[in-house]
């Protein structure tokens, strides 16, 4: 397998690479090969070769919207390092490679004291998975700040899609499956950097007073909105239900936690247990925000 990857500057590949270490959820089996790509030129060379051998493959970010399974993944995985973790501003514009966490890009817009993405504080993950996810908190969604994005298409081509070609709906966007989010850029406003900082505070702690610790991939289910799937679950009676080493959290009901030793097939038991109770009971059929793979 490394071999046919000879030759492409700027990877790093690993074989048989455990994908618990890459995931916030800390449960996974191995990714038959493992590839860290450090800038665009890199990638388009590392897919020509994937695609000339019809290899499976998928691209990550901060691996805290996935759940793999326990046998792991027979194909090749992607992780976006290097420039796809840069940032640039120009004015009140940030040009964001794909893989730069949300964390960073909020401490680096608030150091220069730019403002309007205070709602994202506490999501983990990368900017690429929360635009292509639409994530958001506190009534509002990253699609409000986005002014463009740039992917590689199927077909191996940089496109840039502007925000008025996107479909952006709650948790979802219609940028293609297959393509893949190399930069995202932003459109930040000037604000007084004490009144940012106060921002992200206040949304921390509200966030934490609500949310669980422990390792998760955070809200597990869809909000069946105007509904709360926490509060289906809970009124479910679900509360603390555990499988192996996954439990539904006793402080967020839509918080799945990985105890330590939990395994894929525990937490999807787990999931299905929880999807079957609520249709029963309440007609609602949840559907999983996390990815499985």
């Amino acid at each position: 397998m490394r071999n046919i990857f000879k030759g492409i500057k700027g990877i790093k590949i690993m074989i048989n690479e455990p994908l618990k270490s890459y995931t916030s959820f800390k449960i996974g089996g191995n990714a038959l090969c493992f590839i860290k790509t450090y800038n665009q030129k890199a990638l388009l060379e590392t897919m020509k070769v994937i695609k000339r051998y019809k290899l499976r493959y998928l691209i990550i970010g901060e691996g805290t919207n996935i759940l793999f399974h326990d046998h792991g993944f027979n194909g090749i995985v992607i992780k976006l390092m290097g420039d796809f973790k840069r940032i640039r501003n120009c004015e009140n514009r940030f040009m964001c490679g794909a893989g730069v966490s949300i964390k960073n890009f909020l401490n680096k817009t608030m150091k220069e004291s730019y403002g309007s993405a205070e709602f994202l504080a506490g999501i983990p993950g990368s900017i690429g998975g929360a635009v292509k996810g639409n994530a958001g908190a506190f009534g509002h969604s990253i699609s409000e700040i986005v002014e463009q994005v740039i992917i590689l298409d199927s077909k191996l081509v940089k496109r840039i899609i502007p925000r008025d070609k996107i479909l952006f709906k709650y948790r979802y966007s219609n940028i293609p499956e297959k393509a893949i989010i190399m930069a995202v850029e932003l459109n930040m406003r000037r604000y007084s950097r004490k009144v940012i900082e106060e921002k992200i505070k206040n949304y921390l702690k509200t966030r934490w007073e609500k949310q669980p610790k422990g390792f998760s991939a955070g809200s597990f289910f869809k909000n069946p909105l105007p509904l709360s799937a926490g509060q289906l679950i809970e009124e479910c009676g679900l509360k603390g239900m555990r499988i192996g080493d996954a439990s539904v959290s006793e402080k967020h009901a839509n918080f799945i936690i990985n105890l330590g030793r939990a395994k894929a097939r525990d937490v999807i038991r787990l999931m299905k247990i929880v999807k079957e109770r609520v249709k029963k009971i309440k007609g609602i059929n949840l559907k999983p925000e996390v990815r499985i793979v």
